[in-house]
Formats: structure tokens, sequence, C-alpha cells
């Protein structure tokens, strides 16, 4: 999805006075090649492994919370190794970061986070700092979309159905819908929202979007169609299936309500891979209880995890995943490929590519 801090070319670092330490704070090891592409950027460059990794609870918190941890939930330990380490780093590759940056990492100057959304972070303290932030937009786009047209055809092609069937051993004839010739709406034309659409197009499907920067008449070569923001009812009034890829900010936290529900034709299908907090969840399950909606796709929740007596888990035809839409079989391979990118930008006190604007609190998810 567009976003107006979601800029490659908005944010150029200073060029660095002194050899980088890199702190790579993800729960898996650096790729050795990386520390191969850091040295060979810059010999005297360190990079140095210091997990940190929070709770789901925790990062779904932050989420609500601009980067806080309102509720004192339990964070990571946080070793005299791992400070020391921190007090020197000018660099992190993180997908969960603690609080007071300004004293655990003084020296911060570039986060290159391994996740496109950026709401659990506590922008504010970056901008305080000067610390610049680059996201991982765009990474995971390819996977999501094909999770995407595989909730569609799970449904429209009774596949669930299907298999409670062979479950049962019983032979009952049921035929499906063709994708050919349907209506797909996307709320967010950014990079999973492409690649949604070039996959429904392979299906014959029309395609339908909205931007946040679309002004009326405008067109993208990606859709059939292109709205505006403030059209998205007009959109939905069109669609046979929703799928939403917005990221949170004040104008897309609780848009999909009852309301927008109605605006959806009888029998629709809607599916959210953007953030949970996007979906009013008790106007959804009172639409798929009255049938206006066919079917729906959650792949975030505006709490995870999605507790045990949630009512979602219950609602007639949903369709549930514990935020695992991406693909992770390349992810790493594109993370280093970005990361090395833009370790060659900053050296060389060039534009970033995906650079967070975290003075604008929106958060980017595509």
């Amino acid at each position: 999805m567009t976003s107006s801090h979601h800029d490659s070319t908005s944010t150029t670092p200073s060029q660095p006075t002194s050899p980088p330490v890199v702190v790579f704070m993800v729960a898996f090891p650096a790729p050795p090649a990386l520390a191969e592409s850091l040295t060979a950027i810059h010999p005297d460059a360190e990079l140095l492994w210091t997990p940190y990794t929070e709770s789901e609870a925790l990062r779904s918190a932050r989420g609500h919370h601009g980067g806080r941890n309102p509720d004192g939930l339990e964070t990571p330990e946080i070793t005299d190794e791992m400070r020391a380490h921190w007090q020197r780093a000018t660099i992190a590759v993180a997908m969960d970061l603690p609080e007071g940056l300004d004293e655990l990492m003084p020296n911060l100057q570039w986060v290159q986070s391994i996740t496109a959304g950026v709401d659990k972070y506590d922008l504010d303290a970056f901008d305080r700092q000067g610390v610049l932030l680059t996201n991982a937009s765009g990474l995971g786009s390819a996977g999501i979309a094909e999770f995407v047209i595989a909730r569609l055809l799970q449904e429209w092609k009774n596949l669930r159905t299907f298999d409670a069937q062979q479950r049962e051993h019983r032979w009952e004839g049921m035929f499906g819908t063709e994708l050919t010739g349907r209506t797909l709406g996307i709320a967010g034309l950014g990079a999973i929202g492409r690649e949604v659409a070039r996959r429904a197009r392979a299906f014959d499907m029309t395609v339908l979007a909205t931007r946040a920067s679309a002004k009326p008449g405008d067109t993208d070569d990606a859709v059939d169609e292109l709205f505006p923001a403030d059209a998205l009812d007009e959109m939905l009034a069109r669609c046979d299936a929703v799928v939403s890829t917005l990221p949170s900010n004040p104008s897309t936290i609780g848009l999909f309500d009852a309301d927008r529900f109605a605006a959806m034709p009888a029998g629709s299908l809607f599916c959210n891979v953007g953030r949970g907090a996007h979906v009013v969840e008790a106007d959804l399950i009172a639409a798929l209880e009255s049938g206006h909606l066919r079917a729906a796709a959650l792949d975030v929740t505006h709490v995870e995890p999605l507790p045990m007596d949630d009512p979602l888990w219950d609602a007639p035809n949903i369709y549930i995943s514990p935020h695992s839409s991406v693909s992770l079989d390349r992810y790493v391979q594109n993370l280093e490929a970005l990361f090395v990118a833009n370790l060659g930008h900053f050296f060389a006190a060039e534009p970033l590519v995906n650079a967070v604007d975290t003075a604008d609190t929106a958060d980017t998810n595509s």
C-alpha cells in the first residue's frame, strides 16, 4: 500500500565517520554471507548476534499503543553482554526492539526492520533520537498474495467441505464457483495488493482497488479501476470478494465495521491480511451469522494470539490463521539482499530503500 512514510527516497543517511557495529537482533543467526558482504563494504565493520524476541502478545500490545508496553507484559531478559554490544551498536537488524533505545543504544543510527509493519515500534523515540528506520516492505508480498488466492479458492471451490466429506467417507456432489468474471476489491494498493491483483487477473477476475494517495480519475496499470480511499464504499458495492492489505493508522482502525460489511453484496467474501485493528470483530461475526457475508478469512486479529475463548473462533464459515500468510522459505534470502543493498547506500550517504518517515506515525504493511 501507498503511505506517506513509505518512501524509498525520503531518508538520506550521513556519511559514517567510524567503522559500523551491526547487531543482528533476530532469533536466527545472521547468514554467513551477511558478514562477508558487510566486511566487503567496510573492512573494519563488526557483526554481532544478540537475539531479542518478544512474545506475540507483547508485539500486539505495542502495535495498539504506539510501540509502548502499557500492560507491563513480560519482556525478554537483556544480559550484560547484550547491553555491552548494544552500547556500541550503530546499526540494528531487528523484528523487536526494547523501550529506552536512547539509553540502551546511544550510538544507534539506523534500524533495518525484518518486517513490513512498524506499528510495534515507538516511532516518536526514533524521531527524537534521529535514528533512521527502514522496513521490509515487499519481501513477503508474493507469498501473502498466494495465500489470499488460496483462501478464495478454498471457499469458492468448497475444499473445506470436501475434506469433511472425505473424513466421513461421504460421497455427495457439490459444485464450486468460477473465479473467471468475478470482481475482487483490494483495500490498499501497495506491494501486497499489487501481487494479489496480478494473481487475480491470471484467473480473469476484474480487480478494483483503493489507494490513500489516489485522486478521482486516477488509474493504475495493476488494476482495472482505482478509487480514492474515501470511495471505499463505492468499490465494496461491486465486489464478490474484498481483501484488506491496509496499514494501521487512525484512518483505518475500525474501518471494516457494520456499515462496511453492509456495503458489500450479500454472499461476498472478506479477507484480511493487513492489520487486525482494521476490523470491528463483533460486526464481522454478526455479518457472518446473518449470512450476509458468505465467509471471512483472517490472518490477523485485534488481539494476538487470539484468546482461546474468543467468539471469532466459532463464527460461522470463518478461516483463521495465526498471522502466518507470509512464506519464509525465501524471506531470509530476500531480507539479506535488501539489507546489503541498503548497507551500500548507507555507507555512500545515499537514500535508503523502504525508508520510513518516523515523524509520520502511520504504519506501513505492504
